[in-house]
């Protein structure tokens, strides 16, 4: 299958492209405007033209795709809100920030220990009329309460820009909020807000109100956290329920995309609406009544279940196969695929950061691609082999279609996951279809029970065979880091064997050859890249404690006060051990003084000794919150910068910043500004 002659594939390339250089290069929106309306005219010239030519050029084809660019340029900068007058951005930059702020809660997150959490849409600050997103905390205590979708707040707390990684190997939630034009959050206490309940509703209330009331009638008919957490993310999308552990088991299991709808719930919910609504293609005018029933029916559930990327993709290609099949036309997968993706993007460029987004598509894309070279090579004739076989085969393309994507951003590969995909997959019609009428039933509250009783065992069951599964610990291939060119050059070799494996020519195979000299490059730059040849120092934010770290190349020494079962747990020390190229590891336990070549750093602790060393340090380190008269210190020791770790309270860490500043000394708090990082010369 020639994949790459569809003009739809060329187009979406071009678009993609287009929105990453948009997101990437920071393209001023008027000139990303007349690129596009220049190009479009050209366009519309050359396309004139090579109508009345026999002989076709590649002007015209280039000219469309250099345009196709164009408007990714354009719809990345469309959609970015920091560009529009009204975002509330634009009052910050004029230095308006303590303001009465008028918010509408769109979406209930997951809570955390200390936190409830929310994102909201600002309305008003003050008497202006503004728009943008909130990340918002709720402080828990006894007196605060949930808040709900479409509840109004006001505040004058003061809003705080979402910071960057305090840490070099943390998770950057400043990125992925901003992928979500999410720019600043506001952390607020029960007093520091007054609620209002909204005199409208929106649809994403009314969807949040579905949700609540299914909630509500599954918890009187004895749902347990575990089984209602799988149930609602089965039938409703929303897994803030989830526990920690049940998550990493079907994690570990290789079984994390049964908890996310996709694919195979709306087709199976296509499959039962094809059956309930069948009698209506009787009547005149059945069939196109059938239509848009179903297109509403299928969006109206996307809606409810949350408009993840994953949902709104398997509703988007479901909706155009519908259609296709309603005009009876002959579909092709890839081109629905790449359609769906097409108008997904022109709606939400920044789904192409999602990794949902991604790996839906990926594992797509292989089943369709690969799956049917594999079932070529066998073809029992039993019905139980053949099942079993096409079984395997999708979980294997589909594995195979994410594996590069779930290392480069999950470190790690479940072995057995063709053993949880072949037995839950069978089944999971049965779950999905029962779980459906239960939702139902819960809803109008008639679900009976008996049938809630049954529906639990089944739940029950699936979460102890996938806890079995992940309990085998041997199976689970953790710890495996590939970059990103090294997961772009996995990709070439696997759409460049696949195709030629669909057409078998000498080009193909010379392609496919081509493409892992080329995936070795990748690997072997990456390698030249990221090896450490640099000498540092680092000191890390931790609370409650200190992490330091010397690295002189491949060599890392770690210094630390944990006890063994907090090592094995500190995230911050794992991933320092676990780092690529390492040559050897060593862990020491803390210091009070560090020779750094021609320097020295003296660490502080609670004992606050500093006096008759001897000799001046250039950096003093404050941990464990000493009790010391800093203004002496400073007198003292005349360091050249004072850094303060997590290990201190914040109240002393201001009051040292004050101090600092008016000594006119160089200060650094590790929780404001993250890690610190001391660059050593060569020897």
């Amino acid at each position: 299958m020639k994949l790459f002659d569809f003009i739809i594939t060329k187009v979406t390339l071009c678009l993609v492209f287009g929105i990453l250089i948009g997101y990437y290069f920071q393209i001023p929106v008027n000139l990303s405007i007349a690129g596009f309306c220049v190009g479009f005219v050209f366009s519309c010239i050359f396309f004139w033209i090579a109508r009345k030519q026999f002989l076709q050029t590649m002007y015209f084809g280039g000219i469309a795709f250099l345009t196709a660019i164009s408007l990714g340029i354009v719809i990345e900068n469309f959609h970015q809100e920091k560009h529009h007058k009204t975002h509330y951005t634009q009052l910050l930059a004029k230095n308006i920030e303590h303001s009465n702020t008028t918010i509408q809660i769109r979406e209930v997150l997951k809570s955390t220990n200390y936190y409830n959490r929310y994102v909201g849409e600002i309305l008003l600050k003050d008497s202006l009329q503004v728009s943008g997103k909130l990340l918002i905390h709720v402080q828990k205590d006894s007196v605060s309460k949930m808040l709900h979708v479409d509840d109004f707040i006001y505040t004058n707390t003061e809003l705080k820009a979402v910071r960057s990684p305090l840490n070099p190997t943390n998770f950057n939630y400043k990125t992925y909020l901003n992928d979500r034009y999410i720019f600043h959050q506001l952390y607020l206490k029960s007093n520091d807000f007054i609620v209002a309940k909204s005199t409208s509703t929106t649809i994403f209330g009314y969807a949040a109100s579905i949700r609540n009331r299914i909630h509500e009638s599954l918890l009187k008919n004895n749902f347990n956290a575990d089984e209602l957490a799988v149930i609602e993310a089965l039938l409703l999308g929303q897994r803030q329920q989830i526990s920690k552990e049940l998550q990493t088991s079907y994690a570990n299991a290789g079984a994390i995309h049964i908890l996310a709808i996709s694919g195979l719930h709306i087709g199976i919910i296509v499959l039962l609406l094809n059956f309930i609504l069948k009698p209506m293609t009787r009547f005149r005018r059945g069939k196109l009544l059938k239509l848009l029933l179903m297109i509403f029916i299928l969006w109206s559930f996307a809606i409810v279940s949350g408009l993840s990327a994953s949902v709104v993709r398997a509703v988007t290609m479901f909706t155009a196969l519908v259609i296709a099949t309603h005009l009876r036309r002959q579909t092709n997968t890839f081109q629905v695929l790449l359609i769906s993706m097409f108008f997904l993007l022109i709606c939400k460029p920044h789904f192409l950061f999602d990794v949902g987004f991604q790996l839906s598509y990926a594992a797509v894309f292989a089943i369709v691609w690969l799956q049917p070279l594999w079932k070529k090579l066998w073809n029992p004739q039993v019905w139980f082999l053949k099942s079993f076989w096409s079984l395997l085969t999708v979980s294997l393309a589909a594995q195979l279609g994410v594996l590069p994507l779930s290392l480069y951003y999950f470190h790690q590969f479940p072995g057995l996951f063709f053993v949880a995909n072949l037995t839950i997959i069978p089944v999971l019609g049965i779950i999905l279809i029962t779980g459906i009428l239960v939702i139902i039933l819960a809803y109008f509250e008639i679900l009976p029970e008996f049938l809630s009783s049954i529906y639990i065992f089944i739940i029950q069951q699936m979460n102890h065979f996938i806890a079995w599964i992940a309990s085998h610990e041997q199976f689970l291939f953790d710890d495996i880091f590939i970059s990103l060119y090294q997961m772009i050059g996995c990709y070439l070799v696997i759409v460049a064997f696949a195709n030629y494996f669909h057409l078998p020519k000498v080009k193909h195979l010379k392609i496919a050859l081509l493409s892992v000299l080329i995936c070795q490059g990748l690997w072997f730059f990456d390698r030249s890249r990221h090896v450490p040849t640099d000498r540092f120092f680092t000191i890390f934010h931790q609370t409650k404690t200190s992490v330091l770290a010397y690295q002189n190349k491949t060599d890392l020494h770690i210094f630390h006060q944990l006890d063994s079962t907090a090592f094995a747990k500190n995230y911050i020390v794992q991933q320092q051990v676990t780092q690529r190229f390492l040559s050897a590891t060593r862990i020491d336990t803390l210091q009070n003084v560090y020779r750094l070549q021609d320097d020295y750093l003296l660490r502080i602790d609670s004992l606050g000794v500093y006096e008759s060393l001897g000799f001046k340090p250039k950096y003093v380190l404050l941990t464990q919150s000493p009790k010391i008269n800093f203004d002496r210190m400073i007198e003292t020791l005349q360091p050249k910068l004072i850094i303060a770790d997590g290990s201190n309270y914040k109240s002393y860490i201001q009051r040292w910043k004050v101090a600092a500043l008016k000594q006119k000394i160089p200060f650094h708090a590790t929780y404001e500004k993250g890690f610190l990082s001391i660059s050593l010369k060569e020897e």
